[in-house]
């Protein structure tokens, strides 16, 4: 009997049901061709020695065939590596070295960044999805069609493997402080814990369209593709090229009839700031959920208001370690007032405990603190790091965020990251609250705040972009707004005007590489201190 309490396909349980749409993109695939090709690919994995725990891993352009290659790991048993397409090879073949997966899923354009490169990971093969694959790889290379080859007779076929709720289902690289690729290991258990939430959660069904927005290598992507097939709902494979694209992504919301929607703020802003949103875009969209950054309450007000009432929005948090632990379904009330969003309540069975610097909780009123994550959602720790410090509390199914929260009428709220909190002329200072008061500037589009200099050099220093078709404030205009909202030791010191911010993969404003320097170019240079 199948597990329900793993990761996996749904069973096709009728003709209408297999000849549904199960994933779109540059082709569209059905429920019955997926099935098809995910427990062929799967045999053939299991006919090549993959057992429980082996990973594979994925490293290609977004698409469909990224999606069926997740899926036929998972029906062998294996945990799944992915990796966003646009990751250069070298700290593609760290994450190689680190995962030793013994299949590498690929592409022509992918295998050939790699071509003549040496690694240590054991692989067994290189499959290539999109044609006839070139010489020169490290390891013997297969084309995609050859895993769809028929195999033996079914009598023969390998059994499925025995896996339980503990086994692995993905290494998700993020960036370790060290700026060595650091993997967090998901459980199917982890990854249930969500998708059950989830699915009791939204009234979600096979009518629905899911927009896969998120790159695979990031957990917002296992609500998309989970979620989506295991109701029979089609998700649209949002391709790389098109991910910042608002005519691409406004057209795909149209075409496909897109009805659920996640991904983080800073996407939904670009949408909104184009007014690529119109009436006849979002006509079928019911729910709207965002996660991964502050969603600055004016910029979400406009999306309420391109929205219409007919769309829920949903505030969710969480880390890696914890995927979604916390969500929030936004209201009137929320939009009303200029105080943080609330990140909310638990998901499922999730303990939140909001503890002081000594790790002890606190129990009085309006406590403000360390959030610690307790429970299934907890993820097993980091891959080949069991000595770490965190690995112990991992095994507990314990994680110490590092997120400063309060709890206000029940609700917890989001209020900075404790590497965040800066100590300046004897003051306490969150830099994200700087961020939240500047953003308010009704020509400020985005904005980002680091601590340039050391000691008593030390400067707060503003980075900001400005909205299409607003005049451009300059610092002193900066610092008569922040006067407004911020006491006189938050106000911005230095600020600089540029194009865009730099960005990571997964959408996010990327502070280390503002730290080194402003990599886009600037507008306006840096202004000096008044």
């Amino acid at each position: 009997m199948r597990d329900e309490r793993l990761v996996r396909l749904p069973e096709i349980e009728s003709a209408e049901h297999a000849a549904r749409p199960a994933l779109l993109g540059d082709q569209a695939v059905s429920y019955g061709e997926l099935a098809g090709t995910v427990g062929r690919m799967a045999a053939r994995l299991l006919e090549r020695g993959a057992v429980p725990g082996d990973r594979i891993a994925i490293w290609m352009d977004k698409g469909p065939r990224y999606a069926e290659a997740i899926l036929a790991s998972l029906h062998a048993g294996c945990a799944y590596v992915p990796i966003d397409g646009g990751q250069p090879a070298g700290r593609v073949q760290a994450i190689l070295a680190d995962a030793r997966p013994i299949l590498l899923f690929t592409d022509r354009r992918h295998l050939a960044l790699l071509s003549g490169a040496e690694t240590s990971a054991p692989l067994r093969a290189i499959v290539v999805a999109d044609g006839p694959p070139a010489p020169g790889t490290p390891a013997p290379v297969l084309a995609w069609s050859d895993l769809l080859e028929t195999g033996p007779p079914e009598d023969a076929a390998p059994p499925e493997p025995e896996i339980g709720p503990s086994d692995l289902a993905a290494i998700l690289y993020t960036s370790g402080s060290t700026g060595t690729p650091k993997g967090v290991k998901i459980s199917h258990r982890n990854l249930m814990a969500f998708v059950g939430w989830a699915c009791r959660e939204l009234d979600v069904g096979a009518a629905d369209v899911f927009a896969n927005h998120a790159s695979f290598n990031f957990d917002l992507s296992t609500f998309d593709l989970f979620v989506g097939l295991s109701v029979g709902a089609a998700v649209w494979i949002v391709e790389d090229g098109h991910a910042r694209d608002v005519g691409a992504l406004a057209e795909g919301i149209r075409e496909h009839g897109v009805t659920v929607w996640y991904s983080v703020p800073s996407i939904l802003t670009l949408l909104t700031a184009s007014g690529a949103l119109t009436p006849e875009t979002v006509r079928d969209l019911r729910y709207v959920l965002f996660a991964g950054e502050v969603y600055p309450k004016p910029r979400l007000r406009e999306l309420s208001a391109q929205l219409g009432g007919a769309t829920v929005l949903y505030n969710l948090y969480g880390p890696t370690e914890t995927n979604v632990c916390t969500y929030h379904r936004v209201g009137p009330d929320d939009l009303a007032r200029d105080e943080p969003l609330p990140i909310g309540l638990p998901v499922g069975d999730a303990r939140l405990l909001v503890v002081d610097d000594e790790g002890r909780p606190l129990d009085g009123p309006d406590p403000f603190g360390e959030l610690v994550v307790e429970g299934d959602c907890v993820t097993p720790g980091y891959w080949g790091r069991e000595s770490e410090p965190l690995a112990e509390q991992h095994r507990r199914h314990r994680h110490p965020t590092g997120d400063l929260v309060s709890l206000t009428d029940g609700l917890l709220v989001y209020r900075g990251r404790k590497d965040r909190m800066v100590k300046l002329s004897g003051y306490r200072i969150e830099l994200g609250e700087i961020e939240a008061a500047v953003l308010r500037h009704p020509a400020v589009a985005e904005a980002a705040v680091l601590v340039a200099g050391e000691g008593a050099d030390a400067r707060l220093a503003l980075y900001y972009t400005v909205r299409a078709g607003a005049d451009a404030p300059g610092l002193l205009g900066i610092k008569r707004h922040c006067a407004r909202h911020l006491p006189k030791y938050m106000i911005p010191q230095l600020a600089t005007r540029m194009d865009a911010l730099p960005r990571n993969s997964n959408g996010k404003v990327d502070l280390r590489r503002l730290r080194e320097g402003p990599a886009t170019p600037m507008a306006a240079s840096a202004q000096a201190s008044q």
